[in-house]
């Protein structure tokens, strides 16, 4: 006989556990195959609900059940993906390792090689927003927000340690990201791709550089592009830049 005694309020079951458990690895599975089958169309083709159903190995009507239409199903894939490339890219964003040179690099390393590679996943995550986000924001545009506002992070604590006003600076990782992401754009929609990828990739790191360069410069600061990013972060700190 079931017991009298109310459940805990938000307490979940070990029935429901395994229930949303479930569910969850069941939409990751719906999404890898919506994945799986934009990688092999051309970018810009139509993906049905039914095809994605097929190789998920799932009928029509446990997609509609896990997704609540096609409109969510969209921003969740477009979610996955930006996702999957953002944890690439703050892996390469990490400041503990490198120098400025070295971060920018094989930043635009990571996004050149995920257009290039990927061109049809990268049309569909510019189709739409992503789950949760405005109908105005695509899911591209969001991801480049979310790495602008992590490389604030980092240009607000140098300009504190320098005692430089943060404000003037807010603009400048939106522009640099901008910049390198829309000159991949265009080389990516290229057919010849007449620049091999590695030109476009040190070009772009290079442009990054200058206008960061000329940012620090403005604020008095000159920093050595070869040298260890923590070090020169240390040596601001010490007042020896």
């Amino acid at each position: 006989m079931a017991s009298s005694r109310s459940r805990i309020p938000g307490a979940v079951s070990g029935y429901e556990a395994r229930w949303e458990q479930h569910n969850t690895e069941r939409q990751l599975r719906i999404l890898r195959a919506a994945v799986e089958l934009l990688e092999e169309k051309p970018p810009g083709a139509d993906v049905p609900v039914r095809q994605i159903a097929e190789r998920a190995g799932v009928a029509k009507s446990v997609v509609y059940r896990q997704f609540s239409g096609r409109e969510d199903l969209d921003r969740r894939i477009r979610s996955y993906l930006i996702d999957d490339l953002g944890a690439v890219l703050d892996a390469q964003l990490d400041v503990s390792s490198g120098s400025v040179r070295e971060i920018i690099t094989r930043t635009v390393r990571a996004v050149a090689d995920w257009m290039g590679d990927h061109p049809s996943l990268a049309a569909f995550a510019r189709s739409g927003p992503p789950a949760g986000g405005p109908e105005s924001i695509d899911a591209i545009s969001s991801l480049k927000i979310r790495i602008s506002e992590r490389s604030r992070e980092l240009i607000e604590a140098i300009a504190r340690v320098i005692g430089a006003e943060s404000a003037a600076l807010e603009p400048v990782p939106f522009a640099v990201v901008t910049m390198v992401e829309g000159v991949l754009v265009a080389w990516a929609a290229d057919p010849g791709q007449s620049r091999p990828r590695a030109e476009m990739v040190a070009d772009l790191s290079d442009y990054a550089w200058y206008i960061l360069d000329g940012v620090a410069r403005t604020a008095g600061v000159t920093v050595d592009p070869d040298r260890e990013l923590a070090e020169v972060v240390a040596g601001l700190r010490g007042g020896d830049s």
